[in-house]
Protein backbone atom coordinates (compact mmCIF):
# COMPACT_ATOMS: atom_id res chain seq x y z
CA UNK A 1 0.00 0.00 0.00
CA UNK A 2 2.49 2.52 -0.93
CA UNK A 3 1.24 6.54 -2.00
CA UNK A 4 4.41 8.17 -2.01
CA UNK A 5 7.95 7.45 -2.90
CA UNK A 6 11.70 7.91 -1.69
CA UNK A 7 12.44 8.38 1.77
CA UNK A 8 15.79 7.89 0.63
CA UNK A 9 18.77 8.76 2.58
CA UNK A 10 21.23 11.97 1.07
CA UNK A 11 23.73 9.34 0.10
CA UNK A 12 21.35 7.19 -1.60
CA UNK A 13 20.31 9.95 -4.24
CA UNK A 14 23.60 11.28 -4.27
CA UNK A 15 24.95 7.14 -5.41
CA UNK A 16 21.55 6.67 -7.90
CA UNK A 17 22.72 5.80 -11.22
CA UNK A 18 20.98 5.49 -14.68
CA UNK A 19 20.57 1.60 -13.91
CA UNK A 20 18.67 2.06 -10.85
CA UNK A 21 15.74 3.53 -12.44
CA UNK A 22 13.19 1.52 -14.35
CA UNK A 23 10.65 3.46 -15.77
CA UNK A 24 8.95 0.36 -17.27
CA UNK A 25 8.37 -1.17 -14.48
CA UNK A 26 8.29 2.24 -12.20
CA UNK A 27 10.45 1.51 -9.29
CA UNK A 28 14.05 2.93 -8.37
CA UNK A 29 16.21 0.45 -7.13
CA UNK A 30 18.55 1.72 -3.80
CA UNK A 31 21.65 -0.45 -4.05
CA UNK A 32 24.84 2.11 -2.81
CA UNK A 33 25.71 5.37 -1.39
CA UNK A 34 28.71 7.38 -1.55
CA UNK A 35 31.17 8.23 1.12
CA UNK A 36 34.74 9.48 1.95
CA UNK A 37 35.68 6.39 3.10
CA UNK A 38 36.28 4.55 6.57
CA UNK A 39 38.11 7.79 7.91
CA UNK A 40 35.64 10.07 5.99
CA UNK A 41 38.72 11.69 3.51
CA UNK A 42 39.61 11.55 0.19
CA UNK A 43 37.31 11.09 -2.83
CA UNK A 44 33.57 11.07 -2.77
CA UNK A 45 32.94 7.35 -4.20
CA UNK A 46 30.08 4.45 -4.36
CA UNK A 47 29.68 2.78 -1.76
CA UNK A 48 27.69 0.08 0.15
CA UNK A 49 24.27 1.34 1.78
CA UNK A 50 24.10 2.30 5.17
CA UNK A 51 22.98 -1.11 6.47
CA UNK A 52 21.88 -4.57 4.43
CA UNK A 53 18.06 -3.35 4.89
CA UNK A 54 19.25 -0.30 3.16
CA UNK A 55 18.99 -2.45 -0.29
CA UNK A 56 15.31 -2.07 -1.60
CA UNK A 57 13.19 -0.98 -4.41
CA UNK A 58 10.64 1.60 -4.15
CA UNK A 59 7.72 2.65 -6.49
CA UNK A 60 7.83 6.09 -8.56
CA UNK A 61 4.42 7.59 -8.57
CA UNK A 62 2.66 7.82 -12.49
CA UNK A 63 3.57 11.62 -12.12
CA UNK A 64 6.83 11.45 -11.57
CA UNK A 65 7.99 9.10 -14.23
CA UNK A 66 7.76 11.88 -17.46
CA UNK A 67 9.63 14.16 -15.18
CA UNK A 68 12.51 11.20 -14.71
CA UNK A 69 12.58 10.57 -18.00
CA UNK A 70 12.80 14.15 -18.65
CA UNK A 71 15.71 14.65 -16.68
CA UNK A 72 17.48 11.56 -17.46
CA UNK A 73 17.57 12.65 -21.29
CA UNK A 74 18.68 16.15 -20.24
CA UNK A 75 20.69 15.41 -17.87
CA UNK A 76 22.54 12.04 -18.05
CA UNK A 77 24.16 9.65 -20.46
CA UNK A 78 20.46 7.97 -19.93
CA UNK A 79 22.03 5.04 -22.38
CA UNK A 80 24.84 4.15 -19.37
CA UNK A 81 23.44 2.44 -16.57
CA UNK A 82 26.76 3.42 -14.47
CA UNK A 83 25.95 6.92 -15.43
CA UNK A 84 25.31 9.02 -12.27
CA UNK A 85 21.50 10.42 -12.43
CA UNK A 86 23.16 13.44 -10.76
CA UNK A 87 25.95 14.62 -12.38
CA UNK A 88 28.15 17.33 -10.86
CA UNK A 89 30.16 19.46 -13.21
CA UNK A 90 33.31 19.17 -11.86
CA UNK A 91 33.87 15.65 -10.40
CA UNK A 92 32.66 12.43 -11.29
CA UNK A 93 30.18 11.73 -7.97
CA UNK A 94 28.01 14.12 -6.23
CA UNK A 95 28.56 14.32 -2.60
CA UNK A 96 26.40 14.56 0.31
CA UNK A 97 27.80 18.20 1.34
CA UNK A 98 27.23 19.49 -2.51
CA UNK A 99 23.26 18.15 -2.19
CA UNK A 100 23.20 19.42 1.23
CA UNK A 101 24.44 23.12 -0.15
CA UNK A 102 21.70 23.00 -3.17
CA UNK A 103 18.92 22.16 -0.97
CA UNK A 104 20.10 24.69 1.75
CA UNK A 105 19.77 27.08 -1.20
CA UNK A 106 16.25 25.90 -2.33
CA UNK A 107 14.78 25.77 1.40
CA UNK A 108 16.08 29.39 1.93
CA UNK A 109 14.20 30.64 -1.42
CA UNK A 110 11.84 29.10 -0.45
CA UNK A 111 11.26 30.38 2.66
CA UNK A 112 11.67 27.17 4.94
CA UNK A 113 15.37 27.74 6.69
CA UNK A 114 14.00 25.24 9.35
CA UNK A 115 13.63 22.29 6.69
CA UNK A 116 16.91 19.67 6.73
CA UNK A 117 17.23 16.98 4.19
CA UNK A 118 16.27 14.70 6.54
CA UNK A 119 12.96 16.17 7.11
CA UNK A 120 11.89 14.97 3.11
CA UNK A 121 12.94 11.68 4.61
CA UNK A 122 10.70 11.93 7.91
CA UNK A 123 7.65 12.95 5.91
CA UNK A 124 7.51 10.36 3.43
CA UNK A 125 7.12 7.85 6.59
CA UNK A 126 4.69 10.44 8.08
CA UNK A 127 2.42 10.81 4.92
CA UNK A 128 3.07 6.95 4.12
CA UNK A 129 1.18 6.10 7.77
CA UNK A 130 -1.38 8.99 7.83
CA UNK A 131 -2.44 7.06 3.78
CA UNK A 132 -2.43 3.57 5.54
CA UNK A 133 1.10 2.23 5.33
CA UNK A 134 2.28 -0.21 8.14
CA UNK A 135 5.52 -0.09 9.96
CA UNK A 136 6.61 -2.73 7.92
CA UNK A 137 6.15 -0.90 5.00
CA UNK A 138 7.72 2.13 6.80
CA UNK A 139 10.67 0.18 7.52
CA UNK A 140 11.30 -1.12 3.93
CA UNK A 141 10.47 2.06 1.70
CA UNK A 142 13.33 3.41 4.33
CA UNK A 143 15.47 0.94 4.91
CA UNK A 144 15.34 0.42 8.14
CA UNK A 145 15.69 -3.35 10.20
CA UNK A 146 15.30 -2.24 13.51
CA UNK A 147 11.45 -1.33 14.67
CA UNK A 148 12.68 1.07 17.36
CA UNK A 149 14.46 3.41 15.05
CA UNK A 150 11.78 3.52 12.78
CA UNK A 151 9.35 4.23 15.32
CA UNK A 152 11.71 6.29 17.42
CA UNK A 153 12.69 8.71 14.55
CA UNK A 154 9.43 8.55 12.60
CA UNK A 155 6.21 7.63 14.51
Amino acid sequence: MTYTTAGLRCGELCGLQVGDIDLMSRTLRVRHSVNRGRTDRGRVRIADTKTRSSIRSVPIPDGLIPVIGDHLRQHCDWTDPDAMVFPPRRVKIMSQTTLEGQFRKAREKAGRPDLTFKSLRASHATLLMLRGGTLREVMDELGHSSEKVAIKHYQ
